[in-house]
């Protein structure tokens, strides 16, 4: 076995470990600064695209909501008519044919 004799003097040996050291410090720093960027701007551009999807599907949803409560209106008013007691064709007192003959009559051309 030979005996590894190191050719670099023990002050030079420990400035080189501490720039290293600095250096990858520095590097984790950047990183991490970086990726905190990147998942910010993912997470700002995923929030507008929600938004922006929100907002586009709100405006597709109107006219049907719309139609909704016509249609819900329209059920309303019906069944407030068929409440009302309208006379049921077939069932009113027929008129003799002498005294429908002498009422005024619409002409038709």
């Amino acid at each position: 076995m030979t005996n590894q004799v190191s050719v670099v003097k023990p002050d030079v040996l420990k400035e080189n470990m501490l720039s290293i050291s600095s250096f990858l410090k520095e590097s984790y720093s950047s990183a991490r600064k970086n990726i905190y960027e990147g998942v910010n701007f993912f997470k700002d551009e995923f929030s507008a695209f929600y938004n922006k999807t929100g907002s586009y599907i709100n405006q597709m949803m109107l006219p049907v909501n719309n139609f909704l409560k016509d249609i819900a209106q329209i059920n309303t008013e019906l069944q407030q008519e068929g409440s009302k007691n309208y006379p049921v064709p077939g069932q009113a007192p027929l008129v003799p044919i002498d005294e429908a003959l002498q009422s005024p009559m619409e002409e038709n051309y």
